[in-house]
């Protein structure tokens, strides 16, 4: 049987059915109401539940709810060493992209700022069939307690948006898609939110290589870029692939990879790597972080022994934001 569903609005919902999942319903949204709330396990009768509550201002707390008593007890929480007074909401936003399409996403802004002028890290999300979500993110809460305003935007071809959304990314990849990353730095300055002369873009995996590509595509925006585990290269990435989805006939593989277009690569770089990675080939990266000091350009790559794709480790997670973070010092 159905027991809930979840969709994601501006906000992350999970709707859960019945005539318990009512009652639920109400009991969830009351005690917290700007939260998500998952059910993480139930005793076979369902009358005691494990439950998460999580926020971008809360990375997990654990309550126990016995529902014949009508009682919730907090259990623990994750993150247990972060000041949660310190973390940062996300806003949802809007911006039309430069055909007129709408782009949703989320604007992070440090607590202690005025919303104004601020430095800026734009940071499309990975995939790029996936979306940013209202939830809780280590990186951009990393970033916004370092003093950045964050925007993640859902560019065209993200999912959540309905099928004819998601499909507007099909052959964009290196082209809509980047202009619609870039066209969210536009607003982010129109809006007043940015300080034009300290942005820089980070992402991981397509948005390490939009951290790349984006710049390819307009030299005036950044300042910096931290790319990991970036797709550097398309020709030797999707060579043995079947990605109808992503070529075009409007532009080449060649246009569209930070590789062929290093000269116009003018800002430094932060590249970071895991060997073990299987979704991007490491080869790769070594070959683009060479041919960047070969050409003269300011690069620091970082290759992480027994890493993955994921960044799955907490030492190299750690010592990834300290890098990340004295990298946008220097230039910011």
């Amino acid at each position: 049987n159905l027991l809930s569903y979840q969709y994601d609005g501006a906000k992350k919902e999970i709707v859960y059915v019945g005539k318990q999942g009512d009652h639920l319903n109400r009991v969830f949204k009351k005690n917290f109401p700007n939260s998500t709330v998952i059910i993480e396990s139930r005793s076979e009768d369902k009358s005691k539940l494990i439950i998460r509550v999580t926020s971008p201002t809360d990375p997990s707390t654990f309550y126990f709810y016995d529902l014949n008593l009508n009682k919730i007890e907090m259990l623990s929480y994750n993150y247990q060493k972060v000041d949660i007074e310190k973390l940062s909401d996300m806003v949802p936003v809007s911006y039309p992209a430069r055909d007129g399409l709408k782009i949703s996403g989320y604007l992070s802004i440090p607590n202690d700022s005025n919303g104004k002028n601020m430095p800026t890290i734009i940071m499309p999300h990975g995939g790029p069939l996936e979306r940013d979500s209202w939830e809780f993110n280590y990186w951009t809460q990393f970033l916004t307690g370092q003093g950045y305003a964050v925007l993640q935007m859902n560019y065209r071809g993200s999912t959540g948006y309905g099928d004819d959304f998601m499909r507007k990314g099909y052959h964009e990849w290196g082209r809509k898609m980047l202009e619609d990353i870039n066209d969210g730095a536009k607003w982010m300055i129109n809006e007043g939110y940015a300080d034009p002369d300290r942005m820089c873009i980070v992402g991981a995996s397509y948005g390490g290589y939009a951290a790349l590509q984006a710049i390819v595509k307009d030299q005036s925006l950044y300042k910096c870029s931290v790319a990991f585990a970036p797709v550097t290269d398309m020709n030797r990435e999707f060579r043995y692939l079947s990605t109808t989805y992503i070529e075009s006939k409007e532009w080449s593989y060649n246009e569209a990879s930070p590789s062929n277009n290093i000269d116009n690569i003018n800002v430094p770089v932060l590249m970071v790597h895991g060997d073990l990675d299987l979704n991007v080939d490491v080869k790769i990266s070594r070959s683009f972080a060479k041919n960047m000091k070969k050409a003269g350009k300011n690069i620091k790559y970082i290759e992480l022994e027994n890493e993955d794709h994921y960044l799955r480790g907490q030492e190299y997670r750690i010592m990834f934001l300290n890098e990340m973070g004295q990298f946008l010092r220097e230039h910011l």
